[in-house]
């Protein structure tokens, strides 16, 4: 996955334009989520301050001036927010409650009163006037690369009896391979994941030929549920039931999380 947009430089010399890793920081983490939403197309972020990765999030003015952005892998997304609404289309909504810097970007501030939402746009501008951003632009980034290319998997492509698994909202298990989704928030439930597990097979056997890009998987694997429906993509004399259609966003989520891939 192309991170760069976000982090570069890395110590080990590590290419974040073809990031892949068993061992991803908190910020690299988020840096491949962000990017992930952005190849499923979304429009909109939704992002918690206490979840996050502070680096990822914000540097302060001390810390700029004590680390130069030359030596800084990151950077943070409060640099790039204006570009992600600007260039990409993309809102952000932040819920925050320690670091004020937002206030310098935002189009709307909400404070929470005792549960009641009160807006304080001016006050919240007014007051972060007498707190200066650093006059530091951040580095100009290209669009981030999704021409990303699966190669078909022999053993699938020779074989198509995969046993599949669903591990309640946990996961997924194919074969002796598990796609870890606990962390996609968004799924609720068990039935979309063995919707999921039936995409991932069909995607499997028909659609990774390292000719697609996984974009355009995804929209073929769309295209067939609103059309044909779970039958599509199950090919067996039978249709399971408890099947729960997923969108978009969550077969990107899976093949993501799926180790086995290559691209």
């Amino acid at each position: 996955m192309d991170i760069s947009m976000f982090i570069s430089n890395l110590p080990n010399k590590k290419d974040t334009k073809r990031f892949c890793t068993d061992d991803a920081s908190g910020s690299t983490s988020q840096a491949a989520n962000v990017v992930e939403a952005m190849e499923a197309g979304t429009r909109t972020f939704l992002i918690d301050e206490d979840t996050s990765a502070t680096n990822f999030m914000i540097r302060d003015e001390l810390m700029q001036r004590v680390v130069n952005r030359e030596d800084e892998p990151i950077t943070p997304f409060i640099d790039r927010i204006v570009e992600l609404s600007k260039e990409y289309g993309i809102s952000t909504i932040l819920v925050a409650g320690s670091s004020g810097s937002y206030f310098h970007k935002a189009d709307c501030i909400v404070q929470m009163n005792q549960y009641v939402p009160v807006e304080i746009t001016a006050f919240a501008k007014q007051e972060a006037a007498q707190f200066p951003m650093p006059a530091v632009k951040p580095p100009k980034q290209n669009t981030p690369s999704f021409d990303r290319r699966i190669r078909p998997d022999r053993a699938f492509r020779e074989d198509a009896r995969m046993k599949l698994k669903t591990m309640g909202r946990d996961g997924i298990s194919i074969n002796h391979d598990t796609i870890d989704v606990r962390y996609v928030e968004q799924l609720v439930d068990a039935e979309q994941l063995s919707a999921l597990a039936y995409l991932l097979k069909y995607a499997e056997c028909h659609l990774f030929d390292g000719k697609r890009t996984l974009r355009e998987c995804v929209e073929q694997l769309t295209e067939l549920l609103e059309t044909k429906g779970p039958a599509a993509v199950c090919e067996s004399s039978y249709l399971p039931c408890g099947l729960a259609m997923p969108r978009p966003q969550e077969i990107f989520a899976c093949i993501n999380r799926y180790r086995r891939i290559s691209l």
